[in-house]
């Protein structure tokens, strides 16, 4: 699946006020920040984002069900560990899978064959 910027558009509106507007992660995830966007937004339809970025090789999705706390954690953190679990075999350049982690510079990243340093 190819992700459209409007795809991309609608997950960083959802950033809350006062929190930067930037999704810190590969090109190669953003398939898999397409579809937890959309996830999301089925079971909580006004859901807000806090951060968005990649530590230690694994997404790391920060978000509120509401701004009000009116939705329940149950289904929407189930749906974000999912997503996150993905990550860790989901190369963060290209989105092949499988990956494996890899150490650079003193930055761990998922990274596939043809992306993985020598």
């Amino acid at each position: 699946m190819t992700v459209t910027p409007a795809a991309l558009a609608r997950l960083v509106s959802r950033f809350d006020e006062g929190w930067p507007p930037v999704l810190e992660v590969g090109p190669g995830w953003h398939t898999l920040l397409a579809d937890l966007d959309a996830e999301l937004a089925s079971v909580a339809p006004e859901y807000v984002l806090q951060q968005c970025k990649s530590k230690y090789g694994e997404l790391r999705f920060y978000a509120d069900p509401s701004s009000d706390g009116a939705v329940e954690r149950g289904d929407f953190d189930a749906i974000i560990h999912a997503a996150e679990e993905r990550s860790t075999d989901t190369c963060e350049e290209c989105g092949t899978s499988p990956a494996s982690q890899h150490t650079m510079n003193g930055w761990v990243r998922t990274l596939c064959s043809a992306h993985a340093p020598a």
